[in-house]
């Protein structure tokens, strides 16, 4: 679909009753053509926009927007909820806002991905995963020895989701926030676990 794409540089005067200087952005705008309920954009931004090209980058940010409400779902609300964090010290808190924030990312990667099955089930869950991680995975999941080829990333998504207790009972394949959130948290202790074991051996 092809939409006509406008743009200009704006200044944003100051309100009458408030004190300031003008405000220097660039618009930009598309509309879609032939349709009873066009959807219409109106975008203000502060990066330069001196050709369509740069008008275009600026709508393809735009719409990817979700991305980063997905993102702070994984990592405030649904997920890792960064936001309960109690510390004693500011450097303690920073410290588990950046872990977690690190953790959220690979858990919404995960989740985009493996929403998308066709796709998932072509790549490897080793692009997310660990090799020790996922086999301890297989083996809790699956109760056998795992394969020498990794499974799917769709196969780690689905069943990290299993491990906290997720049913598709809704017959949609969706594991949500919080299961999957969950499901990775036990498997890093399930890790975490099989490591120190490994490491009374000695």
């Amino acid at each position: 679909m092809k939409l006509p794409v406008k743009y200009a540089p704006v200044t944003l005067k100051v309100p009458s009753n408030k004190e300031g200087e003008p405000i220097s952005l660039y618009y930009v705008g598309c509309k879609e053509l032939n349709h009873d309920k066009p959807l219409c954009w109106h975008i203000l931004t502060s990066e330069p926009i001196l050709n369509a090209k740069d008008a275009e980058q600026i709508l393809d940010y735009y719409e990817k927007r979700w991305l980063i409400e997905e993102f702070h779902k994984a990592w405030k609300t649904g997920g890792t909820h960064v936001e309960d964090l109690r510390m004693q010290s500011k450097d303690n808190l920073e410290k588990m806002v950046v872990i977690l924030a690190f953790i959220a990312v690979r858990v919404h990667q995960l989740r985009y991905v493996g929403l998308n099955r066709p796709e998932a089930e072509k790549q490897s869950c080793e692009k997310l995963l660990s090799p020790l991680a996922w086999k301890l995975l297989w083996s809790k999941q699956e109760k056998t020895k795992p394969p020498r080829q990794a499974p799917s990333i769709y196969w780690a998504y689905i069943n990290l989701g299993k491990l906290a207790g997720w049913h598709d009972s809704k017959r949609n394949g969706r594991v949500g926030w919080e299961r999957l959130w969950e499901g990775w948290f036990k498997l890093q202790i399930i890790l975490e676990g099989y490591l120190l074991a490994k490491s009374l051996e000695m």
